[in-house]
């Protein structure tokens, strides 16, 4: 018997994937899944790409975005489902973000090249192609360039915290990225929770729970570039499941796709039931969107 399964956390060409968020919507469509996300980093331009469009029978768009923050000398991403894209704050936070970015992405540009390394600022702006600029944008044409064989390379090499051409971004603490979602009317997530130890996730999901955090990624695609075996990432999952149900927290799930260039994810692979959407549902205090991707305020 067939289970429909859902993607609830997929990256278009607006901040830093590969695919434009139609070819997104095509791409799930083609698999059956009944239901994606578009998170793309700290933007919503692809869910306001789709807005009015008619979308493939059976397949429903979640409005959403993964807003990158810092706390505890940690990375932690807070994803956002059910968001009005048009929420003034939200639009505030993304202009600055968006500035943020790119004054980011200068930097390690000029320190790679003044390192020798081969890359332009143009080249990068190219690349990105009007999206929202980031580390696996300067990666790609790394390997353009032949500095690097991989994007998983550019990064070991020369974007990773530890290398001297890392530059940190300016980013929000979780608390603000949670109060942003909750105030544009979104489902507040915690982002890929199997990269960070037990210990940390005991210390700050109380914390985050006091903010208003309604939600945790329990199932996330699996990459051998992240050192676990296929046993390991299942077994982590579990845990981090056993986590959403002691914290009464709703559980999602996605691939992280980027697309083959960036990520070895596909669409659809963390294999995602469509009970999770329901859950997420059930904490959404606002009206929930059809089968259309009309957004409205």
């Amino acid at each position: 018997m067939f289970l429909p399964e859902i993607d609830l956390h997929l990256h278009s060409t607006a901040s830093d994937g590969t695919c434009s968020p139609m070819e997104l919507v095509r791409m799930s469509a083609k698999m059956g899944l009944s239901a994606i996300a578009i998170a793309d980093h700290d933007t919503v331009a692809g869910v306001l790409e789709l807005r009015g469009q008619e979308l493939p029978p059976g397949l429903e768009l979640v409005p959403a975005i993964e807003i990158g923050s810092h706390f505890l000398e940690r990375s932690l991403h807070i994803l956002g489902y059910f968001i009005n894209p048009l929420n003034d704050g939200l639009r505030q936070f993304m202009d600055w973000k968006l500035d943020a970015r790119r004054a980011r992405a200068e930097e390690i540009v000029r320190k790679l090249s003044a390192g020798g390394i081969p890359i332009d600022m143009d080249a990068v702006l190219e690349v990105a192609a009007g999206g929202a600029l980031g580390r696996a944008h300067i990666a790609r044409v790394l390997v353009e360039r032949g500095a690097a064989s991989s994007v998983n390379e550019a990064f070991d090499l020369y974007l990773k915290r530890r290398s001297p051409y890392f530059v940190p971004m300016m980013n929000p603490d979780p608390f603000e990225a949670i109060a942003l979602i909750r105030a544009a009317g979104g489902v507040a997530s915690l982002a890929h929770p199997i990269f960070l130890r037990d210990s940390f996730l005991q210390e700050v999901l109380p914390m985050l729970l006091d903010a208003g955090l309604q939600a945790i990624e329990v199932l996330y695609g699996f990459d051998p570039d992240f050192g676990l075996t296929v046993e390991e990432h299942l077994h982590r999952c579990s845990e981090i499941s056993g986590l959403a149900a002691a914290y009464g927290l709703a559980r999602t799930g996605g691939s992280d796709f980027h697309g083959a260039a960036v990520k070895y994810q596909s669409i659809g692979s963390a294999h995602v039931p469509l009970s999770f959407l329901e859950e997420l549902k059930s904490r959404h205090r606002g009206g929930l969107y059809g089968n259309s991707a009309d957004c409205t305020d």
